[in-house]
């Protein structure tokens, strides 16, 4: 019985002591948490600051460069006795596809026309323009844009056609397509 009671002393003993041993750790991994979670806290504004800036150096340059280029391109195209008209965008349903799927565009378009009657008859003739547009776009398959090698070319071909037809005219000498998604 001595011995029973003995070894429940001692177990109380040992859990007295294991109590007290927890006890002091318990602020010294306090003290370590609130370090580490000081440390995370200062790399991630770092990171953040870092990111932020890089994103925004690259952007400035890569800006110039795209601005340039772009100048380029156009300056080699377009001569002073023509002016390139923006229109709005057009979002249009395409004609069903083969596998029946509904599909639409989103399209912008700009129109290289005369520069001294050019811009005024564009104005004037707005919503012709757009309505020979549409009317092209909705009898248009996206596979013919999208797997034919030249679709795109074979697309500004028909839309600069259209234009010029419902126009009676031949205002439209060629047709940019400056932004293309197909969905």
């Amino acid at each position: 019985m001595k011995d029973g009671v003995n070894e429940m002393e001692k177990n109380q003993d040992v859990e007295k002591e294991l109590q007290e041993v927890e006890e002091t750790e318990v602020p010294i991994e306090k003290k370590g948490h609130s370090k580490m979670i000081l440390l995370l806290v200062v790399v991630l504004v770092v990171g953040v600051i870092g990111g932020t800036a890089g994103t925004f150096i690259g952007n400035l340059f890569s800006n110039k460069k795209a601005k340039t280029e772009e100048v380029d391109h156009i300056s080699g195209k377009i001569s002073n006795e023509q002016d390139s008209i923006a229109l709005d965008e057009f979002l249009v349903n395409l004609a069903p596809s083969k596998t029946g799927e509904d599909e639409y565009i989103k399209i912008s378009i700009s129109l290289l026309v005369p520069a001294k009657v050019g811009e005024k008859e564009v104005e004037k003739n707005k919503d012709v323009i757009r309505d020979s547009i549409v009317n092209t776009l909705r009898k248009t398959q996206a596979e013919s844009i999208l797997n034919d090698s030249k679709g795109v070319e074979s697309l500004k071909v028909e839309l600069k056609e259209a234009i010029n037809k419902a126009n009676n005219s031949s205002l439209v000498k060629e047709v940019f397509i400056t932004n293309l998604v197909i969905q």
